[in-house]
């Protein structure tokens, strides 16, 4: 199983889009989870691009004002999908995996960038994690950590059931 969690910062740029499609391409990715896409909705045609015509199972959570909006996709050649639960600030998906039956769930989570709304955030995720007991895979753009001088973008590549991270942090 691999996929992906990206904080795309809109998808409206084609360099972005062909950024997704080349890395589903390469790493034959069996999710992908983007974040702050500021779409309202996806064509059935851009979805099926963006996946370079797998077979995924797609939920668009639209932005709130001007910034977030969320775009999950699981490939439904890897996993059968149970429910899908959509919070103010997550995108759940619980999947098994079909190659071995074993159930997780998939979390894609885009804080808020407003101060006052990051205990809101947290309150929800503590409220998601208490209230399951499958395992899970949480990922995204948590915008917990930010000072006025630096932004700090997060690109995750999750490969079989372990992650690895890469944080990069640069000034803005």
């Amino acid at each position: 199983m691999k996929g992906v969690f990206w904080n795309s910062n809109g998808l409206a740029d084609p360099k972005k889009f062909r950024f997704i499609l080349d890395l589903t391409l390469e790493k034959s990715l069996d999710f992908i989870a983007i974040s702050e896409t500021g779409k309202k909705e996806c064509s059935h045609s851009f979805l099926k691009n963006l996946c370079v015509g797998k077979d995924f199972l797609w939920h668009c959570k639209p932005p709130v004002g001007r910034s977030g909006g969320m775009l999950v996709g699981v490939s439904l050649l890897t996993f059968d999908i149970g429910e899908i639960e959509e919070g103010h600030f997550f995108v759940k998906f619980r999947v098994r995996n079909k190659s071995d039956g074993y159930q997780w769930l998939l979390v894609s989570v885009y804080g808020p960038a407003q101060q006052e709304s990051k205990e809101a955030l947290l309150t929800e995720l503590i409220q998601l994690c208490s209230k399951e007991t499958l395992p899970m895979v949480i990922g995204g753009d948590f915008n917990i950590i930010r000072g006025s001088h630096k932004k700090i973008m997060q690109f995750t590549i999750i490969d079989g059931r372990f992650c690895s991270m890469l944080l990069l942090m640069h000034l803005i």
